[in-house]
């Protein structure tokens, strides 16, 4: 939860263009290791008001992703995206000194291109770091890139995942509180430490 919130707090979706999913954003399950998740479902079965703050956290996250989805496709139709791409893929090699398409790592087609572009803005990317095959490119042209979700035709879209992540921001808040107080609760009932002792693994 704590990870989410650091995420959402600065508007990063983590969304990925090959998967159409959001990365390190996700229902409570899949942050669990599978053999714990039997542990979640008697954990619930005893407080049914952590189950629902769960429910609503699942949902948020949910729409978040499908109006992420729909803000990509909007992206990818904007033709100010087109001639902001096209203009940059002409540009980039007399400028930066190599081929547009060596700045993309593995990916190796233009809708590749404008896909890996198109979540970067949806994510809100700032500057890349050095290691990212992509940040010489990112860090040149992303002002260039960045006046296409002003386009009235993308402004309903960024909003709608802009409040969609707020209202997961709040899910988490709730269920990270409702989850701490419960911890809280159990550790004074049964006389066990709040926080487990954690063992040396080295």
């Amino acid at each position: 939860m704590e990870s989410e919130r650091g995420f959402l707090a600065e508007y990063n979706w983590t969304f990925r263009f090959h998967t159409l999913t959001l990365e390190y954003l996700g229902p409570l399950a899949e942050h669990l290791p599978a053999e714990a998740r039997e542990n979640l479902e008697q954990f619930v079965s005893f407080f049914p008001q952590v189950e629902a703050k769960i429910s609503d956290h699942d949902t948020c996250e949910r729409q978040l992703e499908l109006d992420c989805r729909a803000y990509f496709t909007g992206i990818l139709e904007s033709g100010i995206f087109q001639q902001v791409f096209e203009s940059v893929a002409a540009e980039s090699p007399r400028v930066l000194g190599r081929e547009f398409s060596s700045f993309l790592g593995a990916y190796s087609s233009p809708a590749d291109f404008k896909g890996i572009l198109a979540e970067y803005l949806i994510s809100n990317v700032e500057r890349l770091p050095s290691y990212y095959s992509a940040a010489e490119l990112w860090n040149r042209y992303r002002d260039r890139f960045l006046p296409v979700v002003d386009a009235p035709d993308l402004g309903n879209l960024q909003v709608a995942v802009e409040r969609a992540g707020h209202s997961m921001l709040g899910a988490v808040d709730e269920l990270t509180s409702l989850l701490k107080e419960t911890r809280s609760k159990l550790s004074l009932r049964f006389d066990v430490a709040y926080v487990a002792e954690l063992k040396d693994v080295r």
